[in-house]
C-alpha cells in the first residue's frame, strides 16, 4: 500500500521547513540588544510615516462613508479620536510624567 501526498501537503511541508529553518538560523541584531531600543522601534513603527499615511487614508475612507450615509458621525469621531490618541501618545505621557 503506497501513501500518496497531495501537492498542497508537500508545499505546506516545504513552507514549514523553510519557516523553521529561517527561525533557527536567524541571528539576533546587535543594534537592538536592549529592550529600550526594541520598544523605541515599535513606537517609531506606530507613529512613523507609513502609519501617518494609513491614518490619512482611514480618515478619507471614513469621511466618504459618512458622506454617503454608510457610517454614522459617532463612529467617525471615535476613529478620529483614536488616531489623535495614537499620534499624541508621546505628548500625553510627557504631560502625565512631567518629562521634557
Amino acid at each position: 500500500m503506497t501513501r500518496s501526498t497531495s501537492k498542497a501537503q508537500r508545499l505546506c511541508a516545504a513552507a514549514l521547513i523553510a519557516g523553521a529553518s529561517s527561525l533557527l538560523l536567524a541571528e539576533p541584531a546587535l543594534a537592538s540588544a536592549n529592550i529600550e531600543g526594541l520598544l523605541q522601534n515599535v513606537v517609531d513603527m506606530l507613529t512613523g510615516n507609513t502609519a501617518r499615511l494609513l491614518a490619512v487614508l482611514a480618515v478619507v475612507v471614513v469621511g466618504i462613508l459618512w458622506m454617503f450615509g454608510l457610517f454614522d458621525l459617532r463612529r467617525a469621531a471615535i476613529v478620529v479620536l483614536g488616531i489623535i490618541v495614537v499620534f499624541g501618545a508621546a505628548e500625553i505621557v510627557n504631560l502625565i510624567t512631567g518629562g521634557a
